[in-house]
């Protein structure tokens, strides 16, 4: 079962975090573009399916990418040929790839429930 599916209900909204996170369901790896620009898009869509994510140098502004980096779910790149570099080391090394899937995976599961902890204190 994809760890989207075991988030507990209402945490994504409508179901759809985001166009893309349609397509990361398939993959085994994600790019997350933005990174050279202003601000790096949503780790998190692809993350949720248990798969590493890869981006770009700025990346500084969004804590869930620190988050996933200082877990082992993520890479940063800095130039194409260190874009193929990581690439070509998560195709190959499938245990390396599945390991850091599985870590991104589990920091968006061990993050999830903030809203309803919000909640829960605002009752207080």
């Amino acid at each position: 079962m994809p760890l989207i599916d075991k988030l507990p209900r209402g945490q994504t909204g409508n179901g759809c975090l985001g166009i893309i996170i349609c397509i990361y369901r398939y993959g085994n790896m994600a790019y997350i573009g933005g990174g050279f620009g202003s601000g790096i898009h949503n780790t998190l869509e692809a993350a949720v399916y248990g798969i590493p994510v890869i981006f770009g140098p700025n990346f500084a502004k969004f804590h869930e990418a620190k988050e996933l980096l200082a877990c082992g779910g993520a890479f940063t790149i800095d130039s194409e040929t260190s874009f193929i570099e990581q690439f070509d080391a998560l195709n190959t090394d499938s245990y390396k790839r599945l390991k850091a899937g599985k870590l991104a995976g589990e920091m968006v599961l061990n993050g999830s429930g903030g809203t309803e902890k919000v909640l829960n204190l605002l009752r207080l």
